[in-house]
C-alpha cells in the first residue's frame, strides 16, 4: 500500500515525518480534507485568513503529488 505524508504549509511549516499508508491518492485526498477540517476547528478563533494555508500530500520519496489549499473547505 502506498505511503503518503501530509505537510501543513503556512508561515510556519509542519512536516509530517510519519505519514500514513493509504490505498491511493483519492484516499489521501480525503484524509487531507479531514485534516483541514480538524485544524480549522481547533484554530478557528486564532486564524482569520486561511488563504496562505495548505496541505502538501507527498509520496514515499518526498515528491509533492497534490496540494490541498485550506480554502477548499
Amino acid at each position: 500500500m502506498p505511503h503518503y505524508f501530509f505537510n501543513v504549509r503556512d508561515h510556519v511549516d509542519a512536516i509530517d515525518y510519519d505519514g500514513r499508508e493509504l490505498p491511493n491518492i483519492e484516499a489521501a485526498t480525503a484524509e487531507a480534507l479531514k485534516d483541514i477540517v480538524d485544524i480549522k476547528r481547533a484554530r478557528f478563533e486564532t486564524i482569520d485568513n486561511w488563504l496562505p494555508w495548505s496541505i502538501e500530500i507527498c509520496d514515499d520519496q518526498g515528491l509533492v503529488v497534490k496540494v490541498m489549499p485550506f480554502s477548499v473547505n
